[in-house]
């Protein structure tokens, strides 16, 4: 019990440090974005025009945080609503020219995170780490 406790509360200062990371990273290169905001547009990337509750499920957070992030970026200039055709109650989102272009970038900081962090530990640790996480998830679905 005392090491699940251990390895639960390492996870979380691991997330912090990681979201820390990330969010300093992006400052540096010029983009005032959290990490949630970062994850909302990846979601953008893969399949724009989408409506608020598609990109909730995705980035698992609920509708009201998600207006909250998608407020922000709208006014930074990275999306917009637009009004469905299909159904006038229903708003889709999508990026902007800026949302666009900042994808490069902004990917480019992530993966050089991630290419530092590799870099210290052996690819066949990592491959140990994520069976467990992948199955401590799988638990606490």
């Amino acid at each position: 019990m005392k090491d699940v406790s251990e390895l639960v509360n390492y996870l979380s200062k691991v997330e912090r440090g990681y979201t820390k990371q990330l969010n300093r990273s992006f400052q540096k290169a010029g983009y005032d974005l959290s990490r949630e905001q970062y994850e909302l547009l990846k979601v953008l990337w893969e399949s724009d025009n989408v409506n608020q509750q598609t990109i909730a499920k995705k980035i698992e957070k609920d509708k009201y945080n998600v207006t909250k992030l998608l407020n922000t970026l709208s006014k930074r200039g990275f999306l917009r609503r637009i009004t469905s055709d299909k159904d006038k109650r229903n708003n889709l989102i999508v990026l902007t020219e800026k949302g666009i272009a900042s994808r490069k970038a902004l990917t480019d900081v992530e993966e050089q995170i991630h290419t530092d962090l590799a870099f210290t530990i052996a690819p066949d640790e990592i491959k140990n780490c994520l069976w467990i996480l992948k199955k401590f998830n799988n638990l606490l679905k």
